[in-house]
């Protein structure tokens, strides 16, 4: 199962990988090199899917996350979404701290001040 959960982060990362490679190199891809910042970024893509199909809480249904994505557009662009809305919530956040810290590689917030703040909003009107 362990194999099977990896290979499921290694998706997400790759996911990730891709959205921020859009991005201009500074800050976003700046302040998302840093291994946890990144790590915060999959945890927040993590709990969010787990809150939209809560299916996902069990182990065995989580590692079937790469059939799901394949099968359930929906549940595609909902990911997408996620990645998105991460990146910027945490580079807003981030910037704040690169500007104003030495070390600005230490959030002062956590995966759950992200889920309350990223609310998705999926009608136009």
């Amino acid at each position: 199962m362990q194999s099977t959960n990896s290979s499921v982060s290694q998706i997400l990362s790759d996911k990730v990988d891709i959205a921020l490679s859009a991005y201009p190199a500074y800050p976003y891809q700046a302040v998302l090199g840093d291994g946890a910042l990144k790590q915060l970024l999959l945890e927040y893509i993590e709990c969010k899917l787990k809150e939209t199909m809560p299916s996902l809480n069990e182990a065995a249904n989580w590692a079937r996350l790469p059939q799901y994505l394949k099968q359930l557009v929906n549940l595609e662009l909902k990911l997408e979404s996620y990645i998105y809305w991460g990146i910027e919530y945490i580079v807003q956040n981030q910037l704040d701290l690169l500007l104003s810290s030495e070390d600005p590689k230490q959030p002062s917030w956590s995966v759950q001040d992200m889920t309350q703040a990223c609310i998705p909003v999926y009608g136009f009107g």
